[in-house]
């Protein structure tokens, strides 16, 4: 699997315009100032036409990560997102030029702050990069193995994917396309946590696109509706097992055997809430003993997944502890 740099201008402005259109701030509180009211302007007018702007935003972003270049926006790549978010086909079209007009006017405003931004992702996300070389080619063909029990189908990592490196705003972050082999990944120049290096998170997005693509063409195959998925790194189908939480102590402990890391209790609490979001440390807790018990090692994948959604769902619904049992 190799994989393609892409440093990505256009997918670090949708990003700073969703996050403060979630209404968080930048640390450039002079940009913020500069595109706040552009932000306002699209969020207004997306409820006005009674569509969520947080699922816009998602879909906007899943567009750009589903390229493989650094696209430019266009009124067009709006009025998809738009009609994925459930707009009207009717006036998306009139919608999509308006959104297009308001960013635009925070584009100026981001290219003025940062006229080189292609030039110093490039230098940003150039540890990443190399860290990945050294570590993530052989980690990944190890995970594959561990979750298909020593034979992956020759189709599970594709032979090719965009990495998206964009410009960082929430002190590391990343996540995959829907629908097509890429991911994002903010360009960070040192690791977050020590434990948990940020190649790690690259890893762990590309497993998860890799379980997206396989759940996608499976259901697709036996005619299962599935929920669309968008570039957040969650992946799921209908069955709706815990892949993406799953996969989180199998790739730190095959990076811990692996001597990539030195860890002697797995930092699961800590992966789990760098690369999910709204993560409770009873859920990390599930985790950890549903690894400890059993994990991947004593069963087929499919009743291991079973085992800890049971598990986590119960955590859910009750604060009592979780005892696994093997089958």
């Amino acid at each position: 699997m190799k994989l393609q740099w892409i440093p990505s201008t256009t997918l670090s402005l949708l990003r700073t315009v969703q996050w403060v259109g979630r209404q968080r701030e930048l640390k450039d509180a002079s940009l913020q100032q500069a595109i706040q009211p552009a932000v306002r302007s699209i969020t207004t007018r997306l409820i006005n036409a009674s569509i969520d702007p947080n699922l816009v935003w998602e879909f906007m972003v899943d567009e750009i990560v589903a390229q493989d270049s650094d696209v430019d926006l266009s009124p067009a790549l709006c009025e998809i997102a738009l009609i994925r978010g459930g707009h009207s086909d009717l006036q998306s079209d009139q919608t999509a030029l308006a959104i297009f007009r308001s960013l635009e006017t925070c584009q100026r405003a981001f290219t003025t702050r940062s006229p080189r931004l292609a030039d110093q992702l490039r230098l940003r996300y150039a540890p990443l990069k190399q860290a990945y070389e050294s570590y993530g080619p052989g980690l990944v063909r190890s995970v594959g193995k561990a979750i298909w029990n020593g034979q992956p189908p020759t189709d599970w990592w594709p032979s090719r994917v965009s990495v998206h490196a964009v410009t960082p705003i929430a002190h590391g972050a990343a996540g995959a396309s829907g629908q097509q082999a890429s991911v994002w990944i903010e360009a960070v120049l040192t690791d977050m946590d020590p434990q948990v290096p940020e190649w790690l998170r690259l890893v762990y997005q590309l497993t998860c696109m890799a379980i997206t693509s396989h759940t996608r063409t499976h259901n697709s195959s036996s005619g299962t509706r599935t929920n669309s998925d968008t570039a957040t790194g969650e992946s799921g189908g209908s069955s709706e097992l815990p892949w993406t939480t799953a996969i989180i102590p199998l790739i730190l402990s095959e990076a811990n055997e692996a001597g990539m890391i030195n860890s002697q209790t797995l930092p699961i609490e800590k992966a789990m809430s760098m690369w999910q979001s709204e993560v409770s440390p009873s859920q990390a807790s599930v985790v950890q003993s549903w690894w400890e018990a059993t994990g991947f090692s004593t069963q087929p994948t499919p009743v291991a997944l079973k085992q800890l959604s049971a598990a986590l769902r119960a955590n859910d619904s009750s604060p009592s502890s979780t005892n696994f049992h093997t089958t």
